[in-house]
């Protein structure tokens, strides 16, 4: 394994350890709200799902950065990872680049459009107060 495989291999773990704590903050606040009460989570009462609630959470430049770190590290993790069951079919080489080029430009493209709709949901929660 190159220096290269390993320092990637290295962060495909990395990703996948700081994404089982953000699914399970994910998960505390989201399916949990009815045992432990976050009101702040959950400002208008009722389910996480409830637009007030989405629209409310929207507000929160917190929930903005916690999406876009959630988007991130769910995409290298599970990019990562379909790249090197692809390569374990011993592609040749250009078909290999082919495959890691063609991973990474569309990581590019939906991290782009999920900051962007984070940050769009955001902007539309704000301008409906």
């Amino acid at each position: 394994m190159s220096s290269n495989n390993t320092r990637l291999w290295t962060w495909h773990v990395l990703a996948g350890l700081i994404l089982v704590v953000l699914l399970g903050l994910h998960m505390f606040g989201m399916h949990l709200n009815d045992l432990f009460h976050l009101e702040s989570l959950n400002p208008e009462g009722g389910s996480p799902i409830d637009w007030a609630n989405v629209a409310a959470r929207a507000q929160a430049i917190g929930q903005v950065v916690f999406y876009i770190l959630f988007l991130g590290f769910a995409l290298y993790h599970g990019l990562y990872g379909l790249r090197n069951i692809l390569l374990e079919l011993n592609p040749s080489e250009g078909m290999a680049k082919f495959i890691s080029r063609g991973i990474l430009i569309a990581g590019v493209i939906l991290f782009a459009f999920g900051t962007w709709a984070a940050i769009a949901a955001r902007s539309t929660a704000l301008a409906a107060l």
